[in-house]
């Protein structure tokens, strides 16, 4: 049974080889065929014929000029990079190298001199009873004559050009059981027009404030004002630039000046303390001559 099997199989092997034979000489008959109606083509009456190509017209290209970038007017590249880049005071890229640090704008002037004027007539002291102040003899001071004088409540001086409208001593007593008596003279300015009131405990002075200012920088700078210190806005102007007086402090002799901006600079505000703070903000000549004797006998200063 087993030999009947193997053939079978032997036969149908020979078919099988038989049947490719058959097709692979099919196919290869085709294929010659084919080839041989391929070389039977003919070109038609019009055969191919060179198509010239045309040369490309030269253009000439032109590049816009870069405008200002998101980064600032400065920053004019887009595509290509400056070979140094910079940061400006913005934040925003420049090629454009930042400046190098200067040294600080010195503020040009200092205060030189600060003096108040002694109102031209002082009192001195005077002579009389605090029950009868109308019969008192009062000692009065011309400081532009330089001179001293006697006079009564209700009397004038006309080389001084005053009068005395009224005069009174008052008497003041404190916690701590002193005893203070100040004499009050009401003295016409017959210059002026205006009452002036004069006491024998402190000096009276011009409003007025006489300010002199210098400059470290320039030996030749010398600014004198004559400001009132409730309205002391004053302008005025050095090689160093211009000023603006704020402030006068008559108490700590200081001032505060702003010195106005420019195209190079902003403006700065200074306090300004005396040069020489052991310097008097009066007048060095402020100080009265000492009575005379045959005045000082006179002279009766009643602390009653």
């Amino acid at each position: 049974m087993k030999k009947i099997y193997d053939k079978l199989l032997l036969l149908l092997a020979f078919l099988a080889l038989i049947g490719g034979v058959v097709f692979y000489f099919s196919k290869s008959q085709e294929a010659q065929q084919q080839k041989i109606k391929l070389n039977l083509l003919q070109p038609a009456d019009n055969p191919y014929q060179p198509v010239p190509v045309p040369d490309p017209a030269v253009k000439e290209a032109t590049w816009p000029e870069p405008g200002p970038q998101s980064s600032g007017p400065n920053w004019v590249y887009d595509v290509f990079t400056p070979p140094k880049i910079y940061l400006d005071a913005d934040g925003n890229f420049t090629p454009i190298p930042p400046k190098p640090p200067s040294e600080p704008e010195p503020f040009g002037i200092y205060l030189a001199s600060m003096q108040r004027k002694l109102f031209r007539i002082q009192m001195q002291g005077y002579s009389g009873t605090r029950d009868k102040p109308e019969e008192a003899v009062i000692f009065l001071y011309d400081e532009e004559r330089q001179q001293r004088f006697s006079i009564r409540p209700g009397q004038a001086n006309e080389e001084a050009g005053v009068k005395v409208a009224n005069f009174r001593i008052d008497r003041k007593i404190y916690n701590d059981s002193n005893v203070e008596v100040v004499a009050t003279a009401t003295i016409l300015d017959q210059r002026s027009g205006k009452e002036v009131k004069l006491n024998d405990n402190e000096r009276l002075y011009e409003s007025a404030v006489a300010l002199v200012f210098r400059s470290e920088q320039d030996s030749g700078v010398e600014v004198q004002l004559l400001v009132e210190p409730t309205e002391p806005q004053t302008t005025f102007e050095t090689p160093a630039g211009k000023y603006l007086l704020q402030e006068i402090n008559l108490e700590a002799s200081s001032v505060t000046v702003e010195k106005q901006a420019t195209e190079d600079y902003e403006s700065e505000v200074q306090l300004l303390q005396l040069a020489n703070l052991n310097q008097s903000t009066t007048p060095v000549n402020q100080d009265t001559p000492p009575p005379s004797p045959e005045e000082e006998n006179n002279l009766n200063f009643l602390l009653q």
